[in-house]
């Protein structure tokens, strides 16, 4: 869960490091790609891994869950 998280954070800082806003993703472009598709995809990336591994934790955390017969 926490990769996903930094993984968004962590493509914001490196736009600030840049010397641009908070994912700022014009900052990010190279000579041969545009930073508004990278700074895209990895942003989308990180959300999609958290909001998975969240939803896998919830599974688990319910398929485990038992109901104690008194």
């Amino acid at each position: 869960m926490c990769f996903g998280v930094l993984l968004y954070a962590g493509v914001g800082i490196v736009s600030i490091f840049l010397n641009g806003n908070y994912l700022d993703y014009n900052v990010l472009a190279s000579e041969r790609s545009s930073g508004q598709h990278i700074g895209i995809i990895l942003v989308e990336l990180g959300v999609g891994i958290t909001v998975a591994t969240v939803m896998i934790a919830l599974y688990h955390s319910f398929a485990s869950f038992r109901i104690k017969d008194d």
